[in-house]
């Protein structure tokens, strides 16, 4: 689905006009190769980092010594989200089985990067009752006020497995979705670059690179499974919420070169979290 930017009216994730799409194949013939040296990049840092980490961890948090830590960390989220096989299958129908009781306050509110909301664990939810579609209603609310398509319960500081989103991103138009516990089955192997926003992170854009298609499993508020495939700007939409769900922020999948050009927005953002509160950065 094209995307496009409306001046003046920032979203989480701004639909593109026809040229944008055509940039956007432009680059993502080559991107695969582009992704896979910047990735190799990466790690080859992140392992140097973590040699001359183990003594200097308060160092990491310095105003100075932001650029690697933020990168690592996101590497380090990134991993453990992609953490599964058998074992990790059978820790999370256990936990399926003995699933939280979602607890929250009314009225919510968008919670800005560094809160540590944005990097706790999420627990899986396991109880499908009223209180849990009164949480969806208010997810809903408070993204049709700031004008998003997407939310995930840690953004508005409710650290459970929960996401809503509406690609039409007003209320009354579009599709609204809700998706309990949800996990990615699948991915497609082919893959592009778009500029994307978060409601977290207020005035960012820049491009990410994710595949185009997905295969999702989920539950809705009653707690019923179900299986859906997600393509184009849907696909991008649902993935962008669901690694807030393990932790990753849309920061965190940018190339060095992309992330070095929102570094100082990011390191605002650090600056202005109020003193004495803990920071997830």
């Amino acid at each position: 689905t094209p995307i496009t930017p409306t001046p003046g009216a920032p979203r989480r994730l701004r639909r593109a006009s026809t040229l944008d799409v055509m940039s956007a194949s432009i680059v993502s013939r080559p991107c695969l190769a582009a992704a896979a040296a910047s990735r190799a990049r990466l790690v080859s840092r992140a392992a140097r980092a973590s040699t001359a980490s183990s003594s200097s961890n308060d160092k990491l948090h310095a105003v100075g010594a932001r650029a690697l830590p933020i990168q690592v960390r996101g590497l380090a989220q990134i991993a453990r989200a992609k953490k599964g096989g058998f074992l990790a299958e059978m820790e999370e129908a256990k936990a399926e089985e003995s699933g939280a009781k979602v607890e929250f306050t009314l009225p919510l509110s968008i919670q800005k990067y560094p809160h540590v909301s944005l990097r706790n664990d999420n627990k899986i939810i396991g109880v499908f009752d009223a209180e849990l579609e009164k949480l969806a209603q208010a997810m809903f609310k408070i993204m049709y006020e700031t004008e998003g398509v997407g939310l995930a319960a840690p953004q508005v500081g409710v650290n459970y497995r929960m996401m809503v989103y509406n690609e039409a991103g007003e209320p009354g138009r579009g599709k609204e979705v809700v998706l309990v516990n949800p996990k990615i089955v699948k991915f497609s192997k082919t893959k592009d670059l778009f500029e994307e926003g978060c409601l977290s992170f207020p005035k960012i854009y820049a491009d990410v690179e994710r595949p185009t298609s997905v295969q999702v499993e989920a539950q809705n508020l009653r707690g019923k499974k179900f299986k859906m495939t997600l393509d184009g700007f849907e696909a991008r939409v649902f993935q962008h919420e669901y690694d807030h769900l393990d932790g990753v922020l849309f920061h965190d999948r940018m190339t060095d070169e992309v992330l070095g050009s929102v570094r100082g927005e990011l390191d605002a953002l650090i600056d202005a979290h109020p003193a004495g509160e803990p920071k997830g950065v």
